[in-house]
């Protein structure tokens, strides 16, 4: 394998080029400035490091951002992508789901336990002549574990707008905007005195109006739910079409516009993803699989299952499943909608049944696998990138 390696130090290069292709990574120099301007400085390093081999951008096969705050999208996210006359996107089936996201609001434990703790670290650091600093942090983040232990149980995922209909949750949610509401009034008196504060200050801005919006569950066009776990909580409304959002985002980037997935069509026709973007006037083209489904594949819907968010789900769903499983002497290959789902059925059949049970995720090592390998039998847990509800799948594992 020839491997070069450019400025090369004892834990990593500057960049690696192997079979005529560069490998390089790059943390913007210019971190106080916004996501567009950091992005710019990242990608001029790129023009750098690629002149250094004899290549240019226009021969890029793939650039991806992360970003360490999602609040960047409240200030133009669409300034990111680069300028380009084609933009590909591969798995576009995805985008649907994820354009709701991008357009939808959250508002998280972790965001307002978070903002808390900075409010406290500053106080105790840099402003520590304002007790009120201290004083408010307390309150939010006692607030907002109180208004987690009123959402009930952990595991669940519901309707926003049944959550908040019940006394309880309106007092406690009433509480906590008051703590949010006095965090951003007692911080808004220390404004330039402390960079963390300053930052603090426009976190609490952005959560107090995410929290009004949440509160006016009566708009329409919108789901609002919420999903908590035993310490955390999530609210959070998705729009129900994106349509008109997303074709405004591909006018503001004039070019073409690819969208590939082997999954798009519905019936052999395309309207059904085009129409949830606002693509009405696209072109498409649908090149047939050459899988016989009528002969190959058979298809069972279940009655009576419980739902997704049932407590005890998995468990009751693992009864059921259980007959076929062991029918079928083993031989299955599940796909679940979520992480937590995958292993909760995993720990059940593992506690139920004698077959072995492989969970995507967790390493087994080699001499595990090579026991393991020689089985004709065996169940195989995976998750599902996007879907909702339950989504098992099973498919003959034989070895």
């Amino acid at each position: 394998m020839n491997i070069e390696r450019i400025d090369p130090a004892d834990r990593w290069s500057e960049a690696v080029v192997h079979n005529d292709t560069v490998y390089y990574t790059s943390v913007p120099e210019n971190l106080d400035a916004d996501a567009t301007a950091q992005t710019a400085n990242a990608l001029a390093a790129i023009d750098v490091i690629l002149a250094r081999v004899g290549s240019d951008k226009s021969r890029v096969l793939d650039a991806t951002i992360f970003l360490a705050d999602m609040v960047v999208k409240e200030g133009g996210f669409a300034e990111l992508i680069p300028e380009a006359d084609v933009m590909i996107f591969d798995e576009a089936h995805q985008i649907p789901d994820i354009a709701s996201q991008y357009f939808g609001k959250q508002l998280t434990s972790r965001q307002l336990l978070d903002l808390a703790k900075d409010i406290s670290i500053a106080y105790r650091t840099e402003v520590r002549d304002a007790a009120q600093l201290q004083k408010s942090a307390d309150r939010l983040s006692q607030s907002t574990q109180d208004f987690r232990l009123m959402l009930g149980e952990p595991g669940f995922r519901g309707n926003l707008r049944e959550v908040l209909s019940q006394p309880n949750v309106q007092r406690a949610l009433l509480l906590l905007d008051d703590a949010l509401e006095l965090c951003y009034d007692v911080v808004k008196l220390s404004l330039g005195r402390s960079a963390l504060l300053d930052a603090a200050f426009e976190r609490a801005t952005l959560y107090r109006a995410r929290l009004k919006r949440l509160k006016e569950v009566n708009e329409p066009g919108f789901s609002y739910w919420y999903e908590c776990n035993s310490r955390h909580f999530v609210l959070a409304l998705t729009p129900l079409t994106v349509a008109d959002r997303f074709r405004e985002l591909l006018d503001e980037k004039p070019g073409s516009w690819i969208f590939t997935s082997a999954t798009l069509s519905v019936n052999e026709q395309m309207g059904h993803f085009t129409d949830r973007l606002g693509l009405n006037k696209a072109k498409t083209l649908l090149l047939a699989s050459p899988f016989d489904y009528a002969k190959q594949a058979l298809l069972c819907v279940p009655r009576f299952l419980p739902s997704p968010n049932q407590p005890g789900g998995a468990r009751q769903l693992a009864r059921m499943l259980r007959p076929l499983i062991e029918a079928n002497n083993g031989r299955c290959f599940f796909l679940c909608t979520s992480h937590q789902m995958m292993r909760e059925l995993a720990e059940e059949f593992r506690a139920t049944m004698t077959l072995p049970v492989l969970l995507q995720g967790r390493p087994v090592k080699d001499n595990c696998w090579r026991s393991l390998w020689r089985l004709v039998m065996r169940c195989w847990w995976r998750p599902v990138a996007s879907g909702k509800g339950w989504t098992c799948v099973a498919t003959l594992c034989r070895v």
